[in-house]
């Protein structure tokens, strides 16, 4: 390991947060989740489900608060791709056979952290693993990048805009394990891979392991990888305006409301107070401060449908 530095990686898509910001936001959250679990005293096993979770895990991991005597953590590789099983019992046989040869050992307590859609692959590896430990009793929490796009239901949902980049733009932290090899124990890695030399894996080790005594945005880490460019500011501005307005809708003052529409140049027009605004608002429909309202209107804090 070489130290603090920038890393050239490329995204795929350029969005809101850089480098540095997608590394802040996991290892925040990475800690208040084991922490979290942790303050409840309970003897407990967090089951790190393939490469959803694997960088949050590896995160815990190298907190100074990690402590696998009270909570501990497996790494399970189990890959699903979306695909319901034919023979869910079968499946559930074949990975219980791994498990024992691995001599993996489950407390009573079981939290599966793992990014959740159709819910397919958190709901076969909760299955296999009652499987095999009749006796535990599971949490399952969703780290995703959206609200609401879970399918089942979960315990905990957890939205982190970057969740997308750990799963599927950084290296991998843990092999990818179909029911197909389910039959073949050579191919059950139950640990991270390559860690040594994967970059985004060695930023997290060395800041995990000095928070939050020393905060993100402090370390040499992230202000060496935090250049802001003009389309990664124009994209903040953005995810600034959506925050507001989700704000907005969470405090109950979210409703939208019809507004009159007038022309040569288009305007808006609140049906209630009859204040009208300038052109910038039909443009950026979501920038609540470019709407115009008597102080005491209804429509004040509603958004424009």
């Amino acid at each position: 390991m070489s130290g603090p530095r920038k890393l050239d990686i490329y995204f795929g898509i350029v969005t809101h947060q850089t480098i540095g910001d997608s590394i802040r936001e996991l290892i925040e959250a990475s800690f208040e989740i084991y922490h979290n679990i942790k303050c409840k005293g309970v003897p407990t096993t967090i089951v790190c489900g393939g490469q959803s979770p694997a960088y949050y895990c590896l995160a815990m991991m190298n907190f100074s608060i990690f402590n696998p005597d009270l909570v501990n953590i497996v790494i399970l590789p189990h890959s699903k791709g979306g695909k319901k099983a034919i023979n869910q019992i079968y499946e559930n046989e074949l990975y219980c056979e791994r498990l024992r040869e691995k001599k993996i050992n489950l407390r009573q307590n079981v939290v599966i952290i793992d990014g959740v859609h159709s819910g397919t692959g958190i709901l076969a590896l909760e299955s296999a693993l009652k499987y095999c430990f009749p006796y535990i009793t599971t949490t399952k929490i969703a780290i995703n990048a959206q609200k609401g796009i879970s399918e089942i239901r979960v315990d905990q949902e957890i939205i982190l805009c970057s969740e997308p980049k750990f799963s599927d733009v950084f290296p991998r932290l843990v092999v990818s394990y179909y029911p197909r090899d389910f039959i073949d124990g050579s191919k059950f890695i139950t640990k991270f891979i390559e860690v040594d030399t994967n970059p985004i894996a060695e930023m997290i080790i060395d800041i995990a392991c000095n928070y939050p005594k020393i905060k993100v945005e402090d370390t040499e880490w992230y202000k060496l990888n935090n250049d802001i460019s003009e389309e990664v500011a124009s994209k903040k501005v953005i995810e600034l305006q959506r925050q507001k307005v989700e704000e907005i809708q969470i405090n109950g003052k979210g409703k939208s409301f019809i507004p009159i529409i007038l022309c040569n140049p288009k305007r808006f027009q609140c049906p209630i107070c009859k204040t009208i605004t300038g052109t910038a608002a039909p443009k950026n429909p979501l920038d609540l401060s470019l709407f115009s309202h008597r102080y005491d209107c209804p429509n004040k804090y509603r958004i424009p449908n």
